[in-house]
C-alpha cells in the first residue's frame, strides 16, 4: 500500500495537464514531474466500464498500488488508468506489465 503522503490528492489532479502518456495492453500511464509547491504522488483509476463490481475495482486498485509503492515519490506524478482485461490478470502478470512500463519511462530507477 502507498502511504497517504505519496497519494495524489483531488487538489493535485488540477495540476496534471500536459503530462506525458504511455500505454501497455492493460494500462495507460500519465507521468511527469510534480509542481514543487503542490507535491506529487500516485493515483490509480479503475472505471466501472472496466470492472463492474466495487469489490473488483478496489481489489485491482490495491494490487496496482502495491506495485507503485516503490516508484512513488513527492517529486513526480504517476497516474495509472486500468483498461479492459486488467482485472483478469494474475498479480504476477500485473506486476510484470506495470514494472516494465515504469522501467521504460524512468530508466529502471525506482
Amino acid at each position: 500500500m502507498i502511504p497517504r503522503s505519496l497519494r495524489l490528492t483531488r487538489k493535485g489532479f488540477e495540476h496534471t495537464r500536459g503530462l506525458r502518456r504511455t500505454a501497455s495492453p492493460h494500462f495507460a500511464l500519465s507521468y511527469g514531474p510534480a509542481d514543487p509547491s503542490q507535491g506529487g504522488g500516485s493515483a490509480v483509476i479503475v472505471p466501472k466500464k472496466v470492472v463492474k463490481s466495487s469489490v473488483g475495482r478496489h481489489l485491482l486498485k490495491r494490487r496496482v498500488r502495491s506495485v507503485l509503492r516503490s516508484w512513488s515519490s513527492k517529486d513526480r506524478i504517476l497516474i495509472v488508468f486500468a483498461r479492459s482485461g486488467a482485472a483478469d490478470l494474475t498479480f504476477q502478470e500485473l506486476e510484470h506489465e506495470l514494472s516494465s512500463l515504469l522501467e521504460g519511462i524512468m530508466g529502471g530507477t525506482a
